[in-house]
């Protein structure tokens, strides 16, 4: 029995992005050829760990000029090309021989995943690269008498459901395709669509069309980042007199690893992210089963492949007969010290799987002689039953399955039977037929919509800014999310209703308003987590061509902002009534109208609104007007702004009152809501302390106890929304700065004192 060949794996780590930038993030990572340590920058332990390749990537690099990011001189930045040189190169090597092989990445939400596999702009992934690649190498085959067959299909995974991304979203089966497993095809997905391709360009225009399938279908979970399984999988045929290899690739890129508890979600989404998380757990406890195997330690062991949809494609790749390669990506960052360690040893334990890949035979050669293997099980069975001996029940049912073996079989066969002449023309045909179906279906319907105004998503990975947009035609459009109906009413009692609602109903009636709020109605613009099910309410007025905000629920009167600034905040600052539209009809009340290049935040969710008198959604992100970073410091800003202005206006009083309270109260919501970002910052509390240190020695005693106490008492909080404040005051006067320490020490100890957790005491 031939030995087996071990996966092969490489870790890479990233640069910082801007949200770890911003929270001046230490790096917990170094490189070393194939080695890769982390240090745990609070207790000082260090693990080593030792991968075919690790790859450096967090600096030493520079622009060439036009987008792409070469290594300075004498760097070890590993940059795009040398990822594939080392990894992809590999891949198509082994498709080139005849095995079938597989690379996927697999990390953390934010670590650097679909950069490697996918990349972006002028810094192209393996998987762009490698299609290049397959096609340059067939332009300088010499040999006139082999020729080459290359066909793409493309499959995401989200909540277990399989689903063709070169099938339109309306045309799809509802519960998606299914894996099967043949004795002659080996584990293929049923009726998955594969196109013939005959240049790069054609394969280039496949993926975008899969892309946009992709964005539109996962929006109907979450509006701003895809977080499905994607897998393109590339069929490579050589022939030659007659004869065939067929290999397979599969370019995975996997979902995101997440926390639950920085997502913040709870009841119905965290069962949501629980669904999506659930085959990355699969596929953990199958890696550590073939790691026990490969080890030699365990050799009977049950490897849950069925455990899901993801494990079960993915079973030929990591425990068949095919050559395996997996990158991981990793976060530099100390704050995401742990799931960076859970993500280098998931990799460490992969690199203990191995493999026994073997040299494709001609398909077509080995599908007929599986044909006439079944037909001679089936002939001793029949010559059976007339000599008068009825099958088993066992017998029965494995008559059955065989039969499906062999309709499989003969399908492959008429597929492989087809010249390529014949399976590109019919590809043609198929592709205009879908285009023609659109355009007489969509056209119309397609043309308007572009016409009209809408918001168009903003994301942190550029890749998907400008892939969601959602239309406001002429009316109302209701805009929710996951949120239970409990998230809508909550605490809009009669304040709400007084605002919703004129006049006096007789008693058992109800108003048109109350009527409709009633109804089970969905949606029209359906977003994701953290978004309540009635959120806010758009009207379009056509004749004017202006579109009107308005909360839909309590929770969209705090959750919808615009321009960094809540629906409530805006219409307060205007002077304008709080109204919370539940009716059909646009309400007299003024609400907030909405202006070419707007930003607007729903939860967590983020958008620009585009007027299309003005410009093209296209045009507006390309002038760099708006992008994610600049819409979420805005939001970030006015947010932390409206906390500091309540101190002051509380504080200048001399009296904490009752009102004021309130309003801080209701900014407490923002502040836990930032937990995440705040956790992080601990990692930071060494360099913080020095920060602290110095403003001691600078004002003295009090100023110290001051700081002492808020950093006892609220760390989290004075270092996310004071500390700059804090700061600025005393470079402009030590006498102010130990003021504004006293006022906030104040505020913040009498708060404590009413949720019973100290006595009241000031600093002076």
């Amino acid at each position: 029995m031939a030995a087996g060949e071990a996966v092969v794996v490489g870790v890479r780590v990233r640069p910082f992005n801007d949200r770890e930038n911003n929270l001046n993030a230490v790096v917990c990572i170094d490189m070393e050829g194939p080695t890769t340590r982390i240090r745990n920058i609070d207790t000082g332990d260090e693990k080593t760990f030792t991968f075919d390749e690790s790859f450096w990537s967090h600096d030493g690099f520079e622009d060439d000029g036009t987008g792409y990011l070469r290594p300075l001189p004498n760097s070890k930045y590993a940059d795009q090309r040398y990822v594939f040189d080392t990894f992809g190169q590999r891949v198509l090597d082994n498709a080139w021989n005849g095995f079938h092989c597989c690379l996927f990445a697999y990390g953390q939400t934010g670590a650097g995943k679909s950069y490697s596999m996918v990349g972006y702009g002028n810094n192209k992934g393996i998987v762009p690269i490698s299609c290049e690649e397959i096609f340059r190498r067939i332009g300088q085959e010499k040999d006139p008498q082999k020729r080459y067959e290359v066909t793409v299909s493309m499959i995401e995974i989200y909540n277990e459901a399989i689903q063709d991304l070169l099938i339109d979203v309306e045309l799809r089966p509802k519960k998606g395709l299914e894996v099967r497993e043949s004795k002659a095809l080996g584990i293929y997905i049923d009726g998955v669509i594969k196109r013939p391709v005959e240049s790069y360009e054609a394969i280039e225009t496949t993926i975008e069309e899969a892309t946009n399938h992709r964005t539109v279908g996962s929006t109907l979970m979450n509006a701003t980042s895809s977080r499905a399984h994607t897998v393109q999988i590339i069929e490579f045929k050589a022939v030659k007199d007659g004869s065939a290899t067929v290999s397979m690739i599969n370019l995975v890129d996997l979902a995101g690893s997440e926390k639950a508890g920085q997502t913040g979600a709870t009841g119905d989404r965290l069962k949501e992210g629980s669904m999506i998380n659930k085959s990355l757990s699969a596929l953990g406890n199958v890696i550590e089963k073939l790691a026990d195997r490969g080890s030699e330690k365990k050799k009977n062991v049950l490897i849950p492949y069925r455990d899901s949809k993801l494990t079960r494609l993915l079973q030929n790749a990591l425990g068949g007969s095919s050559k395996t390669i997996m990158i991981c990506a990793l976060s530099p960052a100390s704050s995401n010290h742990e799931e960076t360690l859970s993500t280098l040893r998931y990799a460490d334990r992969a690199k203990k799987i191995k493999n026994i890949a073997v040299p494709n035979e001609n398909p077509q050669e080995r599908l007929m002689r599986e044909l006439r293997e079944e037909n001679e099980k089936f002939k001793k069975i029949f010559e059976a039953m007339q000599g008068g001996t009825m099958p088993s029940a066992d017998e029965i049912k494995e008559m059955g399955l065989a039969q499906q073996e062999i309709a499989a079989m003969e399908g492959a066969l008429a597929e492989l039977n087809k010249s390529w002449e014949d399976k590109v023309a019919e590809s043609r045909e198929q592709q205009e037929a879908a285009r023609m179906r659109r355009s007489s279906v969509n056209g119309v319907a397609a043309l308007k919509k572009n016409l009209q105004p809408m918001m168009v998503n903003l994301n942190e990975d550029k890749t998907l800014v400008g892939r969601v947009r959602f239309s406001f035609p002429p009316g109302r459009t209701l805009i929710g999310g996951l949120g239970d109906e409990s998230d809508s009413d909550s605490e809009s009692g009669s304040e709400s209703d007084s605002d919703s609602s004129t006049g006096s109903q007789p008693e058992g009636e109800k108003s048109p308003e109350e009527m409709f709020e009633d109804e089970d109605e969905s949606p029209h613009i359906e977003l994701g987590e953290g978004v309540a099910r009635r959120h806010a309410v758009v009207f379009h007025d056509n004749d004017q061509n202006l579109c009107t905000i308005y909360a839909a629920s309590e929770e969209g009167l705090k959750q919808t902002f615009v321009n960094g600034k809540s629906l409530r905040q805006l219409l307060k600052s205007q002077g304008l009534e709080e109204v919370i539209c539940r009716q059909k009809d646009k309400p007299e009340a003024a609400g907030i109208e909405l202006s070419h290049a707007d930003t607007l935040v729903f939860g967590r969710h983020f958008f620009v609104f585009v007027d299309h008198m003005v410009c093209a959604p296209e045009i507006l992100i390309a002038s760099g007007q708006v992008d994610y970073a600049q819409a979420k410091r805005e939001w970030q800003m006015e947010q932390l702004s409206g906390v500091h202005e309540s101190l002051i206006v509380a504080t200048r009083g001399g009296v904490l009152g009752v009102s004021h309270v309130m309003e801080l109260a209701e900014k407490d919501e923002i502040i836990e809501s930032q937990k995440a970002e705040i956790a992080e910052l601990k990692q930071q509390m060494v360099t913080m302390k020095a920060e602290l240190d110095r403003y001691k020695k600078m004002a003295g005693g009090r100023l110290a106890a001051g700081a002492n106490m808020l950093g006892e008492l609220y760390a989290d909080e004075l270092l996310e929304s004071q500390m700059d404040e804090i700061s600025k005051d005393i470079q402009k006067t030590f006498k102010d700065a130990i003021d504004q320490m006293n006022d906030v020490q104040a505020i913040f100890s009498k708060k404590a004192l009413r949720e019973g957790h100290l006595t009241w005491r000031s600093v002076t």
